[in-house]
């Protein structure tokens, strides 16, 4: 009988060779042993399969889908090939702390009932450069107070139970960019949520992600969910407490949380303390024509005209002025 393997560790790749060494390197560093990787590689078009094959470890398993199939097929793949009594979840460009294992794995040890537990993280830009820290709710009552207003959990820093997620059915296949929300709202239907405060996971920033590029199917898509899990909460407890933001489209004309404005604000204001100023200059026209009365998105533009060269020429001009004008009067 083969012996069960603790973890499975579900990675799916496409095309990501810039910083697909480093994330695999950092799983295979962690202190924590006993796992394998699941690398599914979707259909990668450059140099990500050959940086696979160039680690020898016996516990990278590499799995390549006959063509680009997408995040969400890849993810169900690796839950169905899984040989592990977790699943841990880790993104291509992300670096895993030495000990995130390890702590996870002690955690849900010691709390049977805990069928998902996740972290929080650093930020990182695209040269690994901490840049900011993403925190989230801990205990399952504050998740579940806050969970029908936003996401809570950090993707790639969770660990679930095996059989919870396929008793779930996996990713919903509807829930485009989404999927990972949806899934934390069946889950904590029917069981215990937590995460831990300990930073698990460098989290990568770049123009490139699907939460940027995807922005707003990603909404309509956690909208799609949360309204439905809220609606079934209703109606299976009648002591349900949490409240849920419904946006009216003044709410959304001005940029409120949880909408298409909001989102584009919190990339702004996210690529504002990278130090991309080019990056967050080039969201403000869609983020004002989705929340043209926006106050926050118009502090964002001035922002960007204080530090436009445009600025910096008058600058230059009036302190040549005053320059003049001060060698005249001492003439």
């Amino acid at each position: 009988m083969e012996e069960e393997i603790k973890i499975s560790v579900i990675i799916p790749i496409y095309n990501a060779e810039h910083h697909l060494y480093q994330a695999i390197k950092s799983v295979l560093d962690q202190s924590f042993e006993d796992f394998e990787i699941l690398a599914i590689n979707d259909g990668s078009t450059d140099t990500s399969l050959n940086i696979l094959y160039s680690f020898k470890d016996k516990r990278l398993k590499i799995i390549n889908n006959s063509n680009n199939r997408g995040i969400i097929y890849s993810l169900n793949r690796g839950i169905e090939l899984a040989k592990g009594k977790y699943i841990a979840r880790m993104d291509a460009d992300d670096i895993a702390k030495p000990d995130r294992f390890g702590l996870q794995v002690d955690f849900l040890e010691n709390n049977p009932n805990v069928a998902l537990v996740g972290g929080c993280a650093e930020l990182i830009d695209q040269d690994g450069h901490i840049f900011d820290g993403l925190t989230v709710p801990l205990s399952h009552d504050e998740i579940f107070q806050n969970i029908f207003s936003s996401n809570c959990f950090i993707h790639p820093s969770v660990m679930l139970h095996t059989s919870s997620v396929r008793d779930l059915g996996g990713y919903n296949s509807t829930a485009i960019h989404a999927e990972d929300y949806d899934l934390w709202l069946r889950i904590i239907k029917k069981y215990q949520v937590s995460n831990l405060k300990d930073s698990l996971i460098q989290y990568r920033i770049h123009p490139s992600q699907v939460s940027q590029k995807k922005i707003k199917q990603q909404r309509k898509s956690a909208d799609t969910a949360r309204f439905k899990a809220f609606e079934v909460f209703q109606q299976c407890h009648h002591d349900f407490t949490p409240s849920i933001v419904k946006n009216s489209h003044l709410d959304q004309l001005t940029g409120k949380d949880l909408s298409i404005g909001g989102d584009y604000m919190e990339w702004i204001e996210t690529y504002r303390k990278m130090g991309r100023d080019d990056l967050a200059n080039e969201l403000l026209l869609p983020a004002l024509l989705s929340a043209p009365l926006s106050s926050r998105l118009y502090q964002q533009v001035f922002i960007a005209f204080k530090k436009s060269r445009f600025i910096n020429t008058i600058k230059w001009y009036k302190n040549k002025i005053t320059s003049s004008i001060k060698k005249q009067r001492q003439g």
